[in-house]
């Protein structure tokens, strides 16, 4: 499973400008390695916007559970 501390890291890098610069520095090919896991990433974020709406807003109303509030409290802190 993906960990939050990678997709914080990346990001940052791509706030900071590191992938752009990345970018910028690469051969053709890792070019098309890098806008290949940009768009990867893209597509598992339609993808969980889809399934976590899904799960949370289903016709029963909002199906927060235990763990969620637990982790929307540490988001909080």
């Amino acid at each position: 499973m993906l960990k939050l501390r990678d997709l914080q890291w990346f990001r940052e890098w791509l706030e900071s400008g590191g992938w752009a610069d990345a970018f910028h520095h690469a051969g053709a090919e890792l070019r098309g390695e890098m806008i290949e896991v940009i768009e990867a990433l893209l597509d598992a974020a339609d993808q969980a916007d889809k399934v976590v709406g899904e799960v949370l807003f289903a016709k029963d109303g909002f199906a927060a559970t235990a763990a969620t509030e637990e982790i929307a409290s540490k988001q909080r802190d």
